[in-house]
């Protein structure tokens, strides 16, 4: 749908994704003019939210609150009220509609598609067969080219940040000039600005592969300079204060470092090696405007929290400059301010519950500056030091904020509205960030055949994950964003008629465990802020915590004669498998030298169980003894891909070129390869295998792709 097309007094471009109206020029995102276009095709009808999720997601799931997202954009940029429309009516509980006449252009050929229907057509539609609705099995078409978000008004613009001091010419007021900065195969994140805003250094990994570099691209231009080359994985590049170093943090099996190398090109030096790799792929390397120190996350262990440390780059010496509580996750994400005298760092209580913190530039007692419980990715300070803008899921999907140092009421900016990671921000005031898309699916291996292809059950955008099969193999728990905040859902085996099963909102909700019996299902969530272990009967009935405290509790799992539930918990001062008695009582510690997932054995004679912080599964006896290690994976970070079965283990085995999943005698004396994956699948979790061991369900992300938008005249 290409031809130019009037609504009222703006002009429509979809082949530009672009509105006029007199000398001003918006541009918004393709799914956005999507959504117009749809309205435009059918003036003056309802379309019904599932007519619209239909016709611009055909093929992905999506929930309600993209397309309602979508529409905000297009009456922001019309400057419509939805109280009282001008342009598009909101038909309660039932959809939208354009409520002014669509025309064209003499000089372009109406499309078919949006030729104006008869007046006299009903005010709604019946909703689309129940076909239409059911989530597809084959994935989106991969988009690489970042779109040009909203512009906005003058009273949206005034009420943004106001640079210090600006070394160009200011924009034009009443509008934003939004550019993509990249639009390469694979994934571009992690934007850094040089000193003077002209250049920005990011991260690549290419489309094929199994690495990420440093690059360099000046504003303006579309050719990265390639500052690295190393088969290592590289993240966080951060420029010196005077613009002729970037330092950046790399890791591989063998090599873990800081690492300085001339911006123009050259040999990387190391200047120090971190014990741990703390959240690095969500900014964890800031220096300080004096050029003096680098500041970073590191010592997380087991049995400690992460803190902030500061390098001392003359004198090579390390120190702490945070100390956050024990049984915490601990401090992550550091940035210095422009002007050098704070430090904004991310907290955590748990992995998934994270706050923003400020403190002076040499440390002292942090200031608190969010309090909601869910998830802060990473953030940079605006230019005047004044405010921070943030990536959040305090809403739902990801998505940029601003809070004022001094604190009060994050403010949702209008650009960055979803999925949107890693702000950067220029001297200048302009304003740069990654934006990312996958497709995430559930998909079945064929365990008797090791040359079939993986077939995918479902794919969803919402990031379905975490798949546990019932014990009689009919039904499938998992935990997916798809009502907008994740929860517990169950469907058929095949992935048809889900439905949510949990509705704690707010907080996150997941890892899914079948009861023996099938009637209940136990789960971790956080509504409080801490993890706990909760139950829930599927004949109905609330969830019912089964652990409390001041710490957390993950990953639960029954025993196989219906009386315990296994998790693990930090309540002990290091990660341990616990276990407490499955209708409530006092949790009992397991293990003692470490435990992050345990799965008892079906005889239930051996309880099984991985590391947080060592690859490989371990086991012990139920009734007590001496831990043995079985197998060396899974690798560190894919603690949930593995499966005890009757006959033996299932599991990943994760390997820089190609993965596999493996099977293990519950020996692990004998091994075999059972399927070798076309690509390495997200971390974490996890993978179910059928009662008869035919066959295997797992996660996974395929089409994933992160660009980077230039956002300039960000005030």
């Amino acid at each position: 749908m290409k031809g130019t097309f009037h609504i009222a007094d703006w002009e429509v471009q979809p082949q530009v994704n672009s509105l006029k109206r007199a000398d001003r020029s918006f541009h918004v995102e393709p799914k956005v003019m999507q959504v117009l276009v749809e309205l435009a095709s059918h003036s003056n009808e309802v379309l019904t939210k599932e007519q619209l999720i239909h016709a611009v997601w055909s093929d992905t799931f999506v929930s309600d609150d993209v397309l309602t997202r979508c529409i905000s954009e297009i009456r922001r940029v019309l400057e419509d009220d939805a109280r009282a429309p001008k342009f598009i009516q909101t038909i309660p509980k039932t959809g939208y509609r354009l409520i002014v006449p669509v025309e064209y252009s003499q000089a372009d050929v109406a499309p078919a598609s949006l030729i104006p229907p008869p007046k006299n057509l009903p005010e709604t539609d019946p909703s689309p067969p129940e076909a239409e609705r059911k989530h597809p099995a084959t994935a989106r078409q991969r988009f690489w080219l970042i779109a040009a978000l909203v512009v906005v008004s003058i009273g949206a613009v005034i009420s943004l940040l106001r640079p210090s001091r600006s070394s160009v010419a200011p924009p034009a007021q009443g509008s934003y000039k939004i550019i993509p900065f990249t639009s390469y195969p694979g994934a571009q994140m992690q934007p850094a600005f040089s000193p003077d805003g002209n250049q920005i250094a990011f991260v690549w990994n290419e489309e094929n592969g199994d690495n990420q570099n440093i690059y360099i691209k000046m504003v303006g231009t579309e050719t990265p300079l390639r500052l690295t080359s190393d088969p290592s994985e590289e993240f966080s590049p951060t420029w010196s204060p005077d613009g002729r170093s970037i330092a950046f943090l790399r890791y591989s099996e063998s090599d873990r470092g800081i690492y300085v190398i001339p911006a123009l090109g050259g040999a990387a030096r190391k200047v120090f090696s971190p014990v741990g790799i703390i959240e690095w792929e969500r900014g964890a390397l800031s220096w300080s405007p004096d050029g003096r120190r680098l500041i970073f996350p590191d010592g997380k262990s087991s049995d400690s929290p992460s803190a902030i440390y500061s390098l001392d780059l003359a004198a090579a010496s390390v120190q702490p400059i945070t100390a956050p509580p024990s049984r915490w996750d601990g401090d992550s994400s550091p940035a210095f301010s422009p002007d050098g005298t704070k430090i904004a760092f991310v907290r955590g209580r748990e992995g998934w519950v994270r706050d923003i913190y400020v403190m002076g530039a040499h440390g002292g007692e942090p200031m608190r500056l969010t309090s909601d419980d869910r998830m802060v990715s990473s953030l940079a300070w605006t230019a005047d030091s004044s405010a921070i803008v943030f990536s959040s899921n305090r809403t739902g999907k990801y998505s940029l904020w601003k809070i004022a140092v001094t604190g009060g009421k994050p403010e949702r900016l209008p650009v960055g509205s979803e999925d949107a990671f890693s702000p950067a921000i220029s001297r200048a005031g302009s304003l740069a960030y990654s934006q990312t898309s996958s497709m995430w699916s559930i998909r079945k291996v064929d365990l008797k055949s090791a040359k079939a292809a993986a077939t995918n059950l479902w794919s969803s955008t919402q990031q379905d994950s975490a798949p546990h099969l019932s014990p009689d193999g009919s039904k499938v728990a998992f935990q997916s964003w798809r009502s907008g905040s994740q929860e517990i859902w169950i469907a058929s085996s095949d992935g048809r008629g889900p439905v949510k099963v949990t509705s704690f909102e707010k907080s996150l909700t997941g890892s899914p465990s079948w009861s023996p019996d099938g009637t209940q299902l136990a789960f971790d969530a956080r509504p409080e802020g801490r993890s706990h272990i909760y139950s829930i009967r599927l004949d109905g009935g609330l969830p019912r915590a089964l652990t409390d405290g001041d710490f957390n509790d993950i990953l639960p799992s029954w025993s196989r004669d219906d009386h315990w539930v296994y998790f693990g918990s930090n309540r002990s001062g290091s990660w341990q498998i616990w276990k407490v008695p499955s209708n409530g009582g006092t949790p009992t510690q397991v293990t003692t030298q470490g435990g992050f997932v345990g799965v008892e054995s079906h005889k239930g004679d051996w309880l099984y169980f991985t590391k947080s912080d060592k690859p490989g599964v371990f086991r012990i006896p139920v009734a007590g003894g001496t831990e043995q290690q079985i197998i060396d994976q899974p690798r560190v970070g894919y603690w949930g891909y593995w499966s005890v079965a009757e006959k033996g283990i299932y599991y990943l085995n994760k390997r820089n070129s190609k993965s596999t999943f493996e099977f293990s005698d519950l020996q692990g004396e004998h091994r075999a390869v059972m399927h070798t994956l076309d690509h390495n699948p997200p971390p974490y979790a996890g993978l179910t295998v059928t009662p008869d061991e035919r066959s295997l369900l797992y996660n996974d992300e395929v089409e994933v792709g992160s660009h980077i938008t230039l956002v300039e005249g960000f005030r």
